[in-house]
């Protein structure tokens, strides 16, 4: 799953939804505490995250990408192999599933 997740494309049309609601509440997290940051290029990353989208749910004539959110620390070759070091704690919409991680940055940065 690591190297299917290091491969994926973010341009593809199946990811693309989950990817625009990842990226938008994930965007925010970072203006306001500017804790991280985003990586132009793979090679520059410190670790991935990555959403499996398993279904999509039509709700109301809206479309919801459900799935499970990782991430994964890239590790090099030297040192450590690529590992998961988060998970959501089951199927969800990508909202959510990014909300429950933001919760924790915060939680483990000490931000309010």
């Amino acid at each position: 799953m690591i190297e299917f997740a290091l491969k994926a494309d973010p341009q593809n049309r199946h990811y693309r939804l989950a990817y625009e609601t990842i990226a938008s509440k994930l965007n925010r997290y970072i203006h306001k505490y500017k804790s991280m940051s985003a990586a132009a290029q793979l090679s520059d990353a410190d670790y991935v995250i990555f959403f499996n989208v398993l279904e999509y749910r039509r709700i109301l004539n809206t479309t919801y990408p459900y799935g499970e959110l990782f991430v994964i620390v890239k590790g090099d070759a030297a040192h450590t192999r690529p590992h998961v070091v988060w998970k959501s704690k089951k199927v969800e919409w990508a909202g959510d599933a990014v909300n429950d991680l933001i919760k924790n940055l915060k939680s483990i940065r000490g931000e309010v």
